[in-house]
């Protein structure tokens, strides 16, 4: 006589479909949808770094992100830590001429600086570095520009010719 397991059918894999909430809504069907997740502040950086930083930098000057946010599973996080990432470090990194710059992003509205990032701005601006807080986009490009690491708008190579496109005559 066979065993148990031998003789049970196997079973079909459940099948999963995706419908969008208009769809679900003419089945009849309620469904929790998952709220997303605001970016706003991620999203101002992104365009500071693709629009500005790496096409703008003054020559000789690195500039990086410092990825300290965002919510982490419990052990990632605890790994982090025993590496030494700290809280309350800025964002934004930028060394030029022996100079240390840090660059806190907060969204335009609702703009908090943490009791943690204000103690370890404290700790850089003790130890030499400079310091601000942005308050979106705007605020950011001003403020590197102020400290003078972004090149004029329309200073960078390749500028000044910019290849024409004319009609072809017959």
């Amino acid at each position: 006589m066979p065993s148990y397991f031998a003789r049970a059918r196997p079973r079909r894999k459940a099948v999963r479909y995706s419908a969008t909430p208009a769809v679900l809504r003419r089945l009849g069907i309620v469904a929790k949808l998952k709220r997303r997740l605001k970016t706003e502040e991620h999203d101002a950086q992104v365009d500071l770094f693709r629009d500005h930083i790496w096409p703008r930098l003054v020559d000789g000057a690195v500039a990086f992100a410092i990825g300290n946010g965002g919510k982490r599973h419990p052990k990632v996080a605890k790994a982090m830590k025993e590496e030494g990432v700290t809280a309350g470090v800025p964002d934004i990194f930028v060394i030029h001429r022996r100079q240390a710059y840090f660059l806190e992003m907060k969204k335009p509205k609702g703009c908090r600086v943490s009791k943690e990032q204000r103690i370890m701005m404290a700790r850089l601006v003790g130890a030499g570095a400079i310091c601000a807080v942005a308050a979106g986009l705007d605020a950011a490009i001003r403020q590197l520009e102020q400290w003078g690491l972004l090149k004029e708008v329309g200073a960078g190579p390749g500028r000044d010719r910019r290849r024409r496109i004319r009609p072809r005559s017959r």
